[in-house]
């Protein structure tokens, strides 16, 4: 028997999805265009894609609309330690594995682990106002 997937899941992995390719192509365009470093690159196209990342997944993944003051300042505030956490995972990987792997392939390796843990926190956290 197949067990129908959470409608929440798939929208959590769609909006990654365009989140991840927004952040790659800022990636690509300062990595290979502008020939920004590796770490300089990182670090810029990861905030470009992590601002897209919470407003889609507020609003599309998790259907919060909800913009009471308190709200927002306790989602943004949760927000930022979890960002924080992922930006130095991401900084340290990027450092320790792109002197033998690419930074893309490295990025998107860390993108993937932490998809697993931020839907769990984004759920536990963040969103346990929705608005239904």
């Amino acid at each position: 028997m197949i067990k129908k997937l959470n409608p929440k899941l798939i929208r959590y992995i769609i909006v990654g999805g365009c989140a991840y390719l927004i952040e790659m192509a800022t990636l690509f365009g300062l990595k290979d265009g502008a020939k920004f470093s590796s770490i300089k690159s990182v670090a810029i196209s990861y905030w470009v894609g992590l601002v897209v990342a919470f407003i889609l997944q507020k609003i599309v993944t998790f259907k919060n609309h909800d913009r009471r003051v308190h709200i927002l300042a306790k989602q943004i505030l949760m927000y930022s330690l979890l960002v924080l956490f992922n930006y130095i995972v991401t900084l340290v990987a990027v450092k320790l594995f792109t002197p033998k792997l690419s930074v893309f392939l490295v990025r998107t390796m860390v993108i993937a682990l932490g998809t697993i843990w931020n839907y769990y926190f984004y759920h536990l956290l963040f969103w346990q106002t929705d608005v239904k």
